[in-house]
């Protein structure tokens, strides 16, 4: 059996809720394997196994398979904490409070929050963990996790609004070299990684809350009077759209799904990837747009824009407003992705840097 070990670390605040999010937050292997797994598949599974499908390659690393012939998983991970640390917490978290650390930006990342608090952790001080791993499968793979483990240990994320910025991940010392870890996958390619300059956590929050939302917003009011006007090609159908003005394609669903539209006159128009006859599926649609805080090994702290190819929504596929379909276009995530302010995240092979 081999083993290894990572030496990780919270960089934002994290709402790791488990069964009572609102009650308490902790960091647990199964969250911890949900991501691994995720990883695993927007990468494409590993280069060593591309003769197999993805599906069997994966139950191959993390188990399962159809039945009688379901098994284990040969990976093992068990979490451990230096001597002070916690891996649970019940602190309550308001969209204020993070809010008091992170600055008035992020609140746009947390709007959930302003309904219902969650338990989490946050503070001056994140917790800091050991998440050992032990691989009972074939030998030749071993170099194959412990690139997956590496990629997760660089990227990786836990917990409630992970995709925006929170929870974010890094390592407690000198990181493994990202590059080489890539090279192990198939889809290494289909991941579009770029990059803002950024101070420290807390400034990278607000710098891609900054960013997101000038690629989103749209309205008329004193309050949205600096709309960002290379997006009103696409944020001005959408806007239209919730209010029957528009019956062409609409442009943000690309971005996730559920939206909300709230508009001034009271109205409301939700935005769901399902036909309202199908109440039986979610209407949810989990956005190809990643964005994460990063700290490279020199130190350098970055705000991180994913871009994930493998995740786009499927062409042929309508959005619902209020009941009303809409096709979708990918030219709002398309323009998103040649912003000339975002520049190429290069890791390199001794440290995950970027381009100057």
């Amino acid at each position: 059996m081999n083993t290894g070990c990572l030496k990780l670390r919270l960089l934002t605040p994290c709402f790791a809720g488990g069964t009572r999010p609102d009650q308490e937050a902790e960091i647990r292997v199964p969250a911890i394997r949900g991501q691994l797994r995720w990883w695993f598949r927007i990468l494409g599974g590993f280069r060593s196994l591309e003769a197999l499908p993805l599906l069997q390659q994966e139950s191959l690393v993390f188990g399962g398979g159809p039945a009688p012939h379901r098994h284990a998983s040969p990976l093992v991970l068990r979490l451990s904490v230096p001597t002070g640390g916690q891996l649970t917490t019940r602190m309550a978290l308001t969209a204020e409070a993070v809010q008091n650390q992170a600055g008035p930006a992020a609140n746009y990342f947390l709007h959930p929050l302003q309904r219902r608090p969650r338990a989490g952790f946050s503070g001056v001080t994140l917790p800091a963990f050991h998440l050992d791993y032990h691989w009972r499968g074939p030998g030749d793979l071993w170099e194959d996790l412990h690139a997956l483990l590496h990629v997760f240990g660089h990227w990786g994320s836990l917990g409630f609004r992970s995709r925006r910025a929170f929870g974010a991940l890094g390592y407690q010392d000198s990181a493994p070299a990202l590059q080489a870890a890539l090279e192990r996958f198939n889809w290494k390619d289909r991941i579009i990684v770029k990059h803002l300059p950024a101070r420290d956590a807390s400034q990278a929050i607000v710098v891609l809350a900054q960013w997101l939302r000038k690629w989103r917003n749209y309205g008329r009011s004193p309050n949205h009077l600096n709309t960002f006007e290379p997006a009103l090609r696409w944020t001005r159908p959408d806007h239209d759209a919730g209010l029957k003005r528009h019956d062409g394609p609409v442009y943000r669903a690309a971005l996730g799904l559920p939206l909300r539209q709230d508009y001034h006159d009271g109205r409301s128009v939700e935005w769901l990837a399902r036909r309202p006859d199908r109440p039986d599926r979610s209407g949810h649609f989990a956005s190809p747009v990643l964005l994460r805080p990063y700290q490279a090994s020199s130190g350098r702290w970055l705000a991180l824009v994913f871009f994930l190819e493998a995740r786009l929504w499927p062409e042929g596929h309508k959005v619902y407003l209020n009941g009303h379909p809409h096709p979708v276009s990918h030219n709002l995530y398309e323009a998103m992705k040649k912003d000339p302010v975002l520049k190429p995240f290069l890791p390199q092979s001794g440290d995950a840097g970027s381009t100057p």
